[in-house]
């Protein structure tokens, strides 16, 4: 993994941001069984695999790339040491991306941000609405176009405080379910759903939709 993650195609997988399966898979399956029978190969091949899809995840979680190549080598540190205990009736890629978004977060942590917040809490009814937020980006005849539509929610995607930018790429660019995320974060199933309900919210709002 010297020199960060490769630049060109990788893999069967194909390019990172590919959604996550939501279950095992025998090419998986079977490449984790190599490894845990001390195959060299199989090791090389696994990071291989994998390897371009986690740093896009860590990348697009840390916006920093020298703190997301140190994520993307730990990930496979922490996944190696605990392959033993992998469960193969999940979604390999799923459970590693996990491990991917902790050390992120671990990462997040320790830059002491503090990010700012995209809701107001009423201290009465102790209830909590969205702050709006100015739409400054082009109008609706640029992002009208497919291409330059996808780059601007990005680009909003990344301006997301840690704790909001988290779920949304971890439920809609790796399609890991609110299950999986609330295990990752070590967070309530119920503050998963709101985070990314609230980030959907200032995502619409912001390309001029009207949201879910």
């Amino acid at each position: 993994m010297a020199g960060g993650p490769p630049q060109g195609p990788s893999g069967p997988t194909g390019p990172p941001g590919r959604k996550a399966p939501q279950g095992p898979i025998p090419e998986e399956t079977e490449l984790v069984r190599r490894c845990l029978a001390g195959e060299e190969r199989a090791h090389r091949e696994l990071i291989s695999r994998y390897e371009r899809q986690v740093f896009s995840l860590a990348n697009r979680m840390l916006r920093q790339r020298e703190d997301a190549e140190d994520v993307t080598q730990e990930t496979f540190v922490r996944m190696f040491r605990a392959l033993d205990r992998y469960d193969a009736n999940r979604s390999f890629s799923a459970w590693l991306f996990t491990i991917a978004a902790r050390l992120s977060i671990d990462v997040i942590r320790r830059r002491k941000v503090r990010p700012v917040p995209l809701v107001r809490l009423d201290t009465d009814s102790q209830e909590e609405s969205i702050i709006d937020v100015a739409d400054t980006a082009p109008g609706p005849e640029i992002v009208a176009q497919h291409g330059r539509e996808e780059a601007r929610v990005q680009a909003l995607i990344d301006t997301l405080p840690p704790h909001y930018r988290i779920v949304v790429v971890m439920r809609h660019q790796q399609d890991l379910s609110y299950e999986e995320i609330a295990e990752a974060l070590h967070l309530p199933l119920g503050t998963v759903k709101a985070r990314i309900h609230r980030a959907r919210a200032l995502l619409a709002e912001r390309v001029g939709g009207t949201g879910e």
